[in-house]
């Protein structure tokens, strides 16, 4: 079993226990973004040394049935449940939020999925889902707001961030919340949920989800065919087709989804993209510059329809002999925003987070605001260089 080393520190506090409070959080931090580093808290914030080892994957499911079961009763106890991902919610978001409200339907309790459809990345996977005539399962955020109340539960799929919720108003008004979510912590995490399943060494949050399916309700309360789809196009999403951030239970996970009834040829329609959307991935491809073994390109507006080329540009460019990591920024109002991807030898999460931004090892983000592409550019290649000096340097002390 790989072991891994793991340092909390709490610096700058007015007293002994308010150190050792901001030391305990420091190691909570570092824990949940995957071990292996260490964090030091101040009254300033968050500082993070290491952590670009992958995470160590935990054979046992003692903790998914305790969390099932805990989910389950907070379900319960719930007069409805308000289901969400992340802003641009991709099949992932939506394969697990839907996962979720299998639960909740499994313990007869109403449960809605807060998304925009005008600014999602799965229109595919929630048009499948409306065809089979699950159309009263999406509500938009806003007109989600006046059925919630104190006993009303929120649950957040895929994300961890407070920041970057579908919707800060239902995550604030609702009595309880509920964090379901794969990716490293990262600051301005939300505070105090009633109920956390947070694994980083987890594919996907579709991953968790499915795993909690299997100890919900009796024999026969399984999701049907296309929900078994969603969260199986949620896994492949994140996995890139099972060839990164994979572990033995991710396939266990797609074999409990096979025998729920996906089909992988419907699986792999709704990766299908439209003309538009490929024009704009093979633009931004083309545009594509080398930068110390990583490539990155930057362009300008892209169409509101043609969003997720962004993500499929910086996949597509890891296909090129001697990219490590991709980043692919493009212009959006009078801001930026990156994607960035790996191989798991550059932590594209370590870059992303010296932008404002954050995500997991092999697969982040940021959005930088009142800025141009080109000087995104330069501070891109700013991040890189900082990395590759951190990790130059911490490769000197240790030898």
């Amino acid at each position: 079993m790989n072991l891994s080393l793991s340092i909390g520190i709490g610096r700058g506090a007015k007293t002994l226990r308010e150190a050792q409070d901001m030391a305990v959080q420091a190691l909570d931090m570092a824990q949940g973004r995957g071990g292996d580093q260490a964090a030091e808290m101040t009254p300033d914030g968050f500082t993070f040394y290491g952590g670009v080892s992958h995470g160590v994957e935990k054979r046992s499911k003692v903790r998914s049935r305790i969390v099932a079961d805990q989910l389950v009763k907070l379900i319960k106890e719930a007069d409805h449940v308000v289901i969400m991902g992340h802003r641009m919610s991709d099949l992932d978001a939506i394969g697990s939020a839907e996962g979720v409200l299998r639960i909740c339907k499994i313990c007869d309790v109403p449960a809605v999925i807060a998304v925009r459809r005008d600014a999602t990345l799965a229109g595919s996977l929630i048009d499948a889902l409306c065809k089979a005539g699950q159309r009263d399962d999406f509500i938009d955020p806003k007109d989600a707001l006046p059925i919630i109340s104190k006993r009303t539960l929120c649950i957040v799929v895929d994300t961890y961030q407070a920041g970057l919720v579908e919707s800060k108003e239902i995550l604030e008004k609702c009595g309880r919340v509920a964090v379901i979510d794969h990716h490293r912590k990262g600051v301005g995490y939300i505070q105090n949920p009633d109920l956390v399943c947070h694994e980083p060494y987890s594919s996907s949050a579709s991953e968790l989800v499915t795993e909690l399916l299997q100890y919900v309700g009796e024999r026969d309360d399984k999701p049907n065919r296309v929900e078994a789809e969603g969260l199986l196009s949620g896994i492949m999403l994140d996995t890139r087709d099972f060839t990164l951030h994979t572990g033995v239970r991710t396939f266990e996970a797609a074999a409990a989804l096979r025998r729920y009834g996906a089909e992988t040829e419907r699986v792999r329609q709704l990766f299908d993209v439209t003309m538009v959307e490929y024009n704009a991935k093979a633009g931004l491809v083309e545009k594509a510059k080398m930068y110390r073994n990583c490539a990155i390109s930057i362009g300008g507006e892209v169409a509101a329809e043609a969003r997720v080329a962004i993500a499929q540009a910086a996949n597509d460019l890891l296909t090129i002999q001697g990219v490590d990591a991709s980043f692919v920024a493009v212009q959006v109002g009078t801001g930026v925003n990156v994607s960035a991807r790996s191989l798991g030898a550059v932590n594209v999460q370590v870059i992303m987070e010296s932008l404002g931004g954050g995500g997991h090892q092999t697969m982040a983000a940021a959005q930088l605001k009142h800025i141009t592409p080109e000087a995104a550019r330069s501070r891109i290649e700013g991040a890189i260089d900082k990395y590759y000096a951190s990790q130059k340097k911490g490769g000197a002390e240790g030898k």
